[in-house]
């Protein structure tokens, strides 16, 4: 039913059809969801880079959602404008286009000037959708940007949006809403030179800050959504030693 008046919204004039498109969103938000933003408190004032994991086409107007008052643009997949619903529902947020897994640093060039000037910017530095819930590994961008605009960066964490919309891989634009509980926690904000012991040495840079940026928001996440930025299991020989038992006296028989 929501592709249908997606697509009758379509015809619309720009202006007016982003309007409509996020009052029928937030709708379905209000009918179908219960929402909980966690660490809003620990939001800047000032322009800050947001990373978050990323589970649904349903991820951007969830944090949209959360995020207000507050300005924000998004980086997002060029693919999402493929079809009618996801098409709309980027434009019912600010978003920056990117080519995920190609060479085209136009859009990180955008995203760090859109920083300069005094706007905050959400990326989701996994580059996709993950498929089983847990973080995959993120994509050497986010750090680029990060170092390059020399902003805050608040991690964010999300769970409840890959059951509220589930990845539908058949057909991106026919994805179905469930009732869910979605949450969006905030983490406090850092910059890139507090993670310089996690990073010495490394040998690829680049990609060692970004894990490291992205262990902040496996942080903020139940232990099943950590997935590759889980911390390491501990070792056997780091296990707790045995508790001190007494030696046995036999017990004396009865008389």
């Amino acid at each position: 039913m929501i592709h249908n008046f997606f697509a009758l919204l379509s015809i619309l004039p720009a202006r007016p059809r982003r309007a409509a498109v996020r009052k029928l969103m937030d709708t379905v938000w209000h009918l179908r969801t219960t929402e909980e933003a966690i660490g809003r408190e620990n939001l800047p004032s000032e322009p800050c880079l947001f990373i978050c994991n990323h589970l649904s086409n349903a991820d951007g107007f969830t944090l949209d959602r959360a995020l207000r008052p507050l300005k924000v643009y998004f980086l997002a997949g060029i693919k999402l404008q493929s079809t009618v619903m996801t098409r709309l529902g980027t434009e019912a947020v600010d978003t920056i286009f990117i080519r995920p897994n190609s060479s085209d640093i136009e859009p990180i060039k955008r995203a760090v000037e859109t920083l300069k000037a005094g706007h905050s910017v959400l990326i989701f530095p996994e580059g996709g959708r993950s498929r089983t819930g847990a973080l995959t590994q993120a994509k050497k961008g986010a750090s680029l940007i990060a170092r390059r605009a020399g902003v805050p960066i608040v991690p964010v964490a999300l769970t409840g949006t890959e059951k509220f919309m589930p990845i539908d891989d058949r057909d991106m634009g026919r994805e179905q809403v469930r009732r869910s509980h979605l949450t969006v926690r905030f983490g406090k904000p850092f910059h890139l030179d507090e993670l310089e012991a996690e990073t010495a040495e490394s040998e690829d840079p680049r990609q060692a800050l970004t894990d490291a940026m992205m262990r902040r928001v496996a942080e903020l996440m139940p232990p099943e959504y950590r997935g590759v930025y889980a911390p390491p299991a501990p070792k056997a020989n780091d296990a707790a030693p045995a508790p001190h038992l007494a030696p046995h006296t036999p017990s004396q028989p009865s008389r």
